[in-house]
Parts: C-alpha cells; sequence; structure tokens
C-alpha cells in the first residue's frame, strides 16, 4: 500500500465513532465464532467420512 492509501485510511478510521468501532468489534467476533463453529462441524464431518471410508475398505478387502 502507498503512503497515501495508508493516511486515507487513518482519516476514514479516525472519523468512525466509538460505537462503530464497538459494533466492528462485537461482528468480528460473532464472525469468528461462527466460523469456528463452522470448522469444527467440517471437521465433524471430515472424521465421520474417512471412518467410512475405512469401512469401505475393511469390507471390500473381506
Amino acid at each position: 500500500m502507498n503512503e497515501m492509501n495508508i493516511k486515507m485510511e487513518l482519516t476514514g478510521l479516525q472519523k468512525l465513532t466509538k460505537e462503530q468501532l464497538i459494533n466492528i468489534i462485537l461482528r468480528k467476533d460473532d464472525m469468528e465464532k461462527r466460523l469456528s463453529c463452522e470448522v469444527g462441524r467440517l471437521q465433524r464431518i471430515n472424521r465421520q467420512l474417512t471412518e467410512l471410508i475405512e469401512e469401505m475398505d475393511d469390507y471390500k478387502n473381506n
């Protein structure tokens, strides 16, 4: 980023009110929680799929 863009960003941030900053932080926290839940869900699905593949391999080999 060039110096002009950085100055423009800082100016924009300085214009935000305290309430707007709090809302941004709360939204960020909410998004992190939702992403964490989604990661957990995907990990569970991945484990289930891995188990299913292992069962299918076992069945195929018997």
